[in-house]
């Protein structure tokens, strides 16, 4: 019994290191999800529906440190240069998107995050993450769920999924 309370608090002390894998952050379950990969339930079986879905493809998707699902879809698949237009690639990201949100839209919300390139405008990047919008939307993600449009962190078109917070 000492020798299990002995492994079970050596493994707890890997799991709270920075980057180890099951910290949140990490984008790994770690250990089969035996830490998990602080997302809550519902986002943890959206993130693993997303990379099973998606697996060989160059779309990220992955836990952020403060406890958000994040997918990260590369700019040359999501828009031509220039354009506000969804591109067919990111078309098919975003219906699978879509079919994982919906039944857990009463609890999450999501962010978008437009890509820029080198020349587009704020303007482009807000159009394009309206586009991203209108096209959640039109695939029946609730227009209330969605908190936020503007320019992405990285060099992708972004998509931050929360937990809604309590009392809202």
């Amino acid at each position: 019994m000492a020798g299990l309370l002995c492994l079970a608090l050596a493994l707890a002390g890997c799991a709270s290191r920075p980057g180890a894998p099951g910290t949140p952050g990490s984008g790994s379950s770690g250990f089969g999800g035996l830490f998990g990969s602080g997302l809550s339930p519902a986002l943890e079986a959206q993130r693993l529906r997303l990379k099973d879905a998606l697996k060989g493809t160059p779309v990220g998707v992955d836990s952020t440190g403060d406890h958000r699902l994040r997918i990260e879809v590369p700019t040359k698949h999501a828009f031509d240069p220039q354009r506000t237009a969804v591109k067919p690639a990111l078309a098919a990201v975003l219906d699978q998107f879509a079919t994982g949100f919906k039944p857990h839209a009463a609890t999450t919300e999501l962010q978008i995050g437009a890509p820029a390139d080198d020349k587009v405008s704020s303007r482009i990047v807000q159009d394009r993450a309206a586009s991203v919008r209108d096209y959640l939307v039109g695939r029946g993600v609730p227009i209330s769920r969605i908190v936020g449009l503007g320019r992405a962190e990285g060099a992708g078109l972004e998509l931050l999924v929360s937990d809604r917070p309590a009392g809202k």
